[in-house]
């Protein structure tokens, strides 16, 4: 059973979503108003992924999400009707692994969900243990270390980090880590791929203005090196 959390103040939203989601026996959806609500299920209960608006009353989605990131680290998709750049990028980097604008059909949204849920619950057996300089990802139990001291990663930062060290000292385009950790084309749109990769830097490298595991690269893609070198480049 997939548990999922829809934080929506908007009842009717909820109830479309609900009967839904539902439709898929696999799914159980929980459905809570405001962010209060949802803080206070969160740190009873698990769930595998959370719904989560942006305008809620009181704290607001984004201002919430930084919060629940420090209570699980379930994937987290944004639903809103605000399309801006700056809002975007900001739920991004507030923990955000995912970004749907209002109106949306629900197959859509389903598509998100399981693209999600695929990347966080994916078991790595081809290379259980990986490791390039001071990176080591231990896949069988999903947990990254850099010089022995464990990495707090999102789940796109872990699985972005994957692919990386996957594929270390090739050059890999955007449009190819997008298809490969989102699962879906960019459609020329890697605006969520610079702010997990910013996030990334920030976790990973000494400076991140001066990235030494993952350089930009002509302003097309990146190569992930040992942190050997630095460039200072990036996205």
């Amino acid at each position: 059973m997939v548990n999922i959390l829809l934080v929506e103040d908007d009842e009717e939203i909820c109830e479309i979503l609900q009967f839904y989601l539902m439709e898929k026996e696999d799914y159980n959806v929980t459905i809570t108003h405001s962010a209060e609500q949802a803080r206070s299920l969160l740190r009873m209960r698990r769930f595998d992924l959370t719904l989560l608006d942006i305008q809620l009353p009181g704290i607001d989605g984004i201002d919430f999400c930084a919060e629940l990131r420090t209570l699980s680290n379930c994937p987290v998709i944004f639903i809103s009707c605000i399309n801006d750049d700056e809002t975007i990028v900001r739920a991004l980097n507030m923990g955000g692994d995912d970004y749907l604008v209002k109106p949306f059909r629900p197959a859509v949204l389903i598509a998100r969900i399981e693209a999600n849920l695929r990347r966080a619950q994916m078991i790595r057996t081809e290379h259980p243990v990986l490791r390039v300089g001071p990176l080591e990802m231990d896949t069988s139990v999903r947990t990254a270390r850099k010089n022995g001291t464990r990495l707090n990663l999102s789940p796109t930062e872990y699985e972005l980090l994957y692919y990386f060290m996957s594929n270390p000292g090739r050059f890999i385009t955007f449009d190819e880590i997008y298809q490969a950790v989102w699962q879906r084309p960019s459609i020329g749109d890697v605006r969520a791929l610079f702010v997990h990769v910013s996030h990334l830097r920030q976790k990973i490298e000494d400076d991140p203005l001066k990235p030494a595991f993952i350089r930009t690269h002509l302003r097309d893609g990146y190569i992930f090196s040992d942190g050997s070198a630095s460039d200072s480049q990036g996205s």
